[in-house]
């Protein structure tokens, strides 16, 4: 679908929701962040270049505003329509693919340069399991307690389509019902040099461990799990997914 924006229109806000990606036709656009009050300009961007795109991949807050430079046209992507661009469109499929994965791929060499303790499959001796806490968590699990075998560790929610939803990748999947607690890409355990970690991976409410909330509306993005039994909640405290991790 086409749409159009007026010059100084602003496509979305920082903080607001959405899961379409945009690719301009033609015009120009202003992709920045407020600062004190004032905008802080990251980028200026055109024709066939994409911006919201890591909306279709998580469910956070937009990171930056959008603003129409001039009257500028561009393409609507959604979830579903990616999905069906893979037969209907190659060419625009693999076009917007390499460039979310460009992306990431910037973000990962940022991490990389911020710290070297990055997640390595099985690194860490000792035996992760999880179980469930309350009925709805257990029933994910049926019932059972699960010994981790691989890391990271990947859960989410169970999406319609899940099976062809190339934005959803985990090991576990929870099924919930709107209002969703659960994202489609909540956390990850994972193994690291120092010990196991639980990450949030960019989930709309955040993860809660041992009464600490990462992710959604907190700044901090990770924390370590203790020795021995550990709580997490995906979701915000009031989630009824609630989960024992525990460090054996």
């Amino acid at each position: 679908m086409k749409t159009i924006f007026k010059k100084g229109t602003i496509v979305f806000e920082e903080g607001s929701r959405g899961s379409e990606a945009y690719l301009i036709s033609s015009g120009k656009v202003r992709v920045f962040r407020t600062k004190n009050g004032l905008k802080v300009p990251l980028a200026v961007l055109g024709q066939n270049q994409i911006f919201g795109e890591m909306g279709m991949i998580d469910e956070r807050p937009r990171s930056a505003s959008v603003e129409a430079l001039e009257d500028t046209e561009a393409v609507v992507v959604g979830p579903d329509d990616f999905a069906a661009l893979s037969s209907s469109d190659p060419e625009l499929f693999m076009f917007i693919l390499k460039t979310i994965f460009e992306r990431l791929r910037n973000v990962n060499q940022r991490v990389l340069d911020l710290s070297m303790a990055l997640p390595r499959e099985n690194y860490m001796e000792g035996k992760v399991f999880i179980s469930g806490l309350t009925p709805e968590a257990s029933a994910v699990l049926d019932g059972a307690e699960l010994e981790l075998k691989k890391f990271p560790f990947k859960v989410g929610r169970k999406t319609v389509n899940f099976m062809k939803d190339v934005f959803s990748h985990n090991d576990l999947y929870i099924q919930d019902k709107e209002p969703f607690s659960v994202s489609k890409n909540h956390f990850a355990i994972e193994s690291r040099a120092t010990g196991f970690f639980v990450v949030d991976r960019g989930s709309a409410a955040g993860t809660t461990v041992n009464g600490i909330l990462i992710g959604g509306a907190s700044e901090k993005s990770e924390t370590e799990l203790n020795k021995g039994e550990n709580l997490l909640t995906a979701g915000a405290e009031g989630s009824k997914f609630k989960f024992k991790v525990e460090l054996r």
